[in-house]
């Protein structure tokens, strides 16, 4: 369900990004499927510059949509900022792998790029993608200090009278009958599929950081397999390690955020989302004397030629707009 921001707010937000030399939009919700040609489609109708600015808030979401929406934004713009001001997690920072430049409020922080996945036999839930890999590592080290711990303590049991190979066969045997039952109940197609899954992140993640090299050697890796938990916080300090150009958001930028407000800073909850077009767009007048007839223009030019008085009128006629050259308007976005 579309959400929109308050009147007030959003009219302050579009006056400041109004001075910026860029489209500006709002991305507030879960990066999902239909969602991500909902917002295309709002980037489409309000293409008017070569940059654009994105405020992306997201807890994340479907990474096909994120790279569907990340290589729109490359395809359209010669230069694409996100403007992290709140959570931008998952594929909200691959959105950001993507873009040219990365724009931080104090408050701004990037996630790990590891891939939300339902839990099995439980839908409504989620759950991170590293979560049954780290729990593999932690199985596979645990039994493997077992099996040191089991070793030693038998031989220091015996003085040093049992050989190192019959110490190590009964600690194998322990180990095995300890971890067999854990081990046994790990389902081998479920930690492919789920393995498959994380590859994503860091396949699309490569394709995307061509485009500007915005990423820096190994990052995308890191993203993807070093990071603890799904909400690690990413602020702007750790981007620097991860990103070429990382900055400050502008003074315009804070502007445009704090009137947003929470629509800047926190996901909406459930379904809702918010998207807006903030800047505006720029459409030429009509010419209004393209359709002006013949001999209209004969007399405001010079008049009847035939005249007694031969005087000119040095003033413009109230009705006449001779004097006047095409101007802009601004339709809103």
């Amino acid at each position: 369900m579309a959400i929109n921001v308050p009147a007030a707010a959003l009219e302050t937000a579009k006056a400041a990004a109004a001075k910026l030399d860029a489209d500006v939009f709002l991305y507030n919700g879960e990066i999902a499927a239909l969602r991500d040609l909902e917002f295309i489609e709002i980037v489409s109708d309000n293409f008017s510059r070569k940059e654009v600015i994105v405020v992306l808030t997201t807890n994340g979401g479907d990474p096909d949509a994120a790279y569907r929406i990340c290589r729109y934004l490359q395809h359209k713009y010669e230069k694409v900022t996100v403007l992290i001001a709140g959570r931008c997690k998952s594929a909200g920072t691959l959105i950001a792998v993507g873009s040219s430049e990365l724009a931080f409020m104090p408050y701004g922080e990037l996630g790990p790029l590891d891939i939300q996945l339902s839990k099995v036999d439980k839908f409504d839930r989620v759950e991170s993608g590293l979560v049954i890999q780290d729990a593999l590592n932690t199985l596979e080290d645990r039994a493997k200090q077992s099996f040191y711990t089991i070793v030693n303590e038998y031989i220091a049991a015996n003085n040093g009278l049992l050989s190192f190979p019959t110490a190590s066969k009964a600690a194998s045997d322990f180990v095995t009958q300890l971890y067999a039952p854990v081990f046994g109940r790990i389902d081998p197609e479920e930690v492919g599929a789920r393995s498959r899954s994380m590859r994503i992140a860091v396949d699309y993640g490569k394709r995307l950081a061509a485009k500007w090299s915005n990423v820096k050697h190994g990052a995308i890796q890191k993203l993807a397999e070093t990071y603890s938990s799904h909400s690690f916080v990413i602020d702007q300090r750790e981007a620097a390690g991860l990103f070429e150009k990382v900055r400050g958001a502008s003074a315009e930028e804070v502007v445009i955020v704090e009137a947003l407000g929470n629509f800047a800073r926190f996901q909406l909850p459930g379904d809702e989302h918010a998207f807006h077009a903030l800047s505006t767009k720029f459409i030429p007048e009509e010419d209004t004397h393209a359709n002006d007839d013949e001999d209209g223009g004969k007399s405001q030019d010079g008049g009847d030629p035939s005249g007694a008085s031969g005087e000119t009128d040095a003033t413009p006629s109230s009705e006449g707009s001779g004097g006047t050259k095409p101007g802009l308007s601004i339709a809103a976005g």
